[in-house]
């Protein structure tokens, strides 16, 4: 599904976009307040959705509006707002289990190329080159997006590896930093201590000043507001050219052994509390380092760790032994220990975009960026029927539900609005949408409005990850159920233009 626009740029030149979520954040305020209140929500639903799967953002605004309609249509015939979420929420429930029993796992590197020609339209090299890539990095792997200093994009791997674990605090990123922090060469800080007190970090800070290092990564239990401040300040001041602090992945003794593998990594020490380390006592040889360390809201990430060889593969060999030790039944530790496993020895990619002008470029970095995250969990979690397919056989799972009582007209309205992809796309191709999604129901194929066609959704091609379509199910619904609950809606007055008090 695409939503194509055009809108002046904050350079002043002209900005083609074909992406819901930038979409949206482009928008320019509306002038009635409630209405611009209403584009709030949509803009902050399919930013929700581009952050957690790259893709599907176009998906859950149309499910989101089709939804709130037949909600507030409910409303007014007299229905309780309270009954109608329960509906819909319960409706939900049923619709995400028919959507993951219809997942198929994809099939090597030309189920990832199917995902990511999706994406890159019309740069078929392209496509084909990052589905090689997350191919070879593994679902675990780290791939980083940067400029190209010239028009050819290409790739390169080297050491590297990915943790599902965020950054503390968004006052930490730069102010060119929209998503994510990328620190260049940086010691790398590694502890299982909670660190609340700036008393306790000022060790590492002053080791590195006296090393004349100014880049620093912090892998921590816990760092407090007070330890966030004093690391903004001494960024503002100059004292550091860039920093970020993550917490640490995982919990209880995984937890400790990830750090250790942290450290390993980077050549550097994990400062413990079980062995009494202090943090005061903090030297630069305590500090690790990397080529480079990156964090998002939702991960981190270090490439080209200054770990020896030898020290790696020694973690990995004892990571092995805990392996064989551990219990045949205990399938959570085993696929913990793999997972440790595969990190240590796991490769990364660095994907270079080149384009003919920095327009181009931003919008090529855009769309790789989102196949990326779609091609991973296209491989974490498989892939479903696209097109709106998917959406339409949960649609038919609803109801095949009897339902009674209070619930059922919100359990119908989602029932109604999982229709709503299909016909939309149908519309925006220039097709009439009633018979189509009347054929759809009887027929397991899917209607190609590229070949005008009917085609097989699996061997065409025409397939969306798992993860996309469930994360625009699951943000609309929960954006429409918190809005339909709304009974007040408060628009305070900007105080430079308010003639009031």
């Amino acid at each position: 599904m695409v939503a194509i626009t055009r809108l002046t740029s904050v350079s002043g030149g002209p900005e083609i976009l074909d992406n819901a979520a930038v979409i949206a954040r482009r928008t320019a305020q509306l002038a009635d307040p409630f209405e611009d209140m209403g584009a709030m929500v949509i803009r902050h639903l399919v930013w929700r959705v581009h952050e957690r799967a790259g893709d599907g953002t176009a998906t859950a605004a149309v499910l989101a509006q089709s939804l709130m309609r037949a909600g507030s249509r409910l409303i007014a015939a007299g229905h309780s707002p309270v009954s109608i979420q329960s509906g819909i929420r319960c409706g939900l429930e049923v619709a995400t289990r028919a959507l993951r029993c219809q997942a198929r796992p994809i099939d090597g590197l030309a189920g990832i190329q199917r995902v990511v020609r999706t994406l890159v339209r019309g740069e078929a090299g392209i496509a084909d080159m990052l589905a090689e890539v997350v191919d070879s990095v593994g679902p675990d792997g780290a791939i980083m997006v940067e400029d190209a200093q010239g028009m050819h994009t290409s790739r390169e791997y080297i050491d590297g590896v990915r943790w599902n674990a965020g950054f503390v605090s968004t006052f930490l990123l730069r102010s060119d930093e929209v998503t994510t922090a990328r620190v260049m060469n940086p010691r790398i800080f590694v502890t299982d201590h909670s660190v609340k007190g700036a008393e306790q970090l000022l060790p590492v800070l002053e080791a590195c000043v006296a090393a004349g290092e100014r880049n620093l990564f912090i892998v921590a239990a816990e760092v407090s507001d007070m330890v966030i401040g004093l690391l903004v300040a001494n960024r503002e001041r100059g004292v550091l050219d860039a920093v970020m602090a993550v917490k640490a992945p995982s919990f209880g003794a995984q937890r400790t052994r990830i750090l250790e593998d942290i450290a390993t990594i980077t050549d550097g020490r994990c400062i413990r509390q079980e062995q009494q380390d202090r943090l005061v006592d903090v030297t630069i040889n305590d500090l690790g380092h990397a080529r480079q360390a990156w964090a998002t809201q939702f991960a981190f990430g270090i490439l080209g760790g200054g770990g020896e060889k030898a020290a790696i593969r020694q973690r990995i060999a004892a990571a092995k032994t805990e392996l064989s030790h551990a219990g045949t039944d205990d399938t959570y530790t085993t696929a913990l220990i793999r997972e440790r496993i595969g990190k240590l020895a796991g490769t990364a990619a660095i994907v270079r975009v080149g384009a003919p002008g920095r327009a181009e470029q931003e919008d090529l970095k855009l769309h790789i960026e989102a196949a990326i995250r779609s091609a991973r969990a296209a491989f974490a979690e498989g892939v479903v029927p696209g097109g709106g397919k998917a959406l339409l056989l949960c649609a038919q799972a609803l109801e095949a539900v009897e339902t009674s009582g209070d619930a059922a007209p919100g359990f119908w309205a989602l029932a109604h609005a999982l229709t709503e992809p299909m016909r939309v796309i149908a519309v925006n191709a220039g097709f009439e949408a009633n018979p189509i999604v009347d054929r759809a129901r009887r027929d397991p194929h899917v209607f190609d409005v590229v070949r005008r066609t009917w085609v097989d959704p699996w061997e065409g091609g025409i397939v969306d990850p798992l993860t996309v379509t469930q994360a625009a199910l699951e943000t609309s619904v929960s954006a429409v159920t918190s809005a339909l609950a709304a009974d007040v809606l408060v628009h305070r007055k900007n105080a430079a233009t308010a003639g009031g008090p």
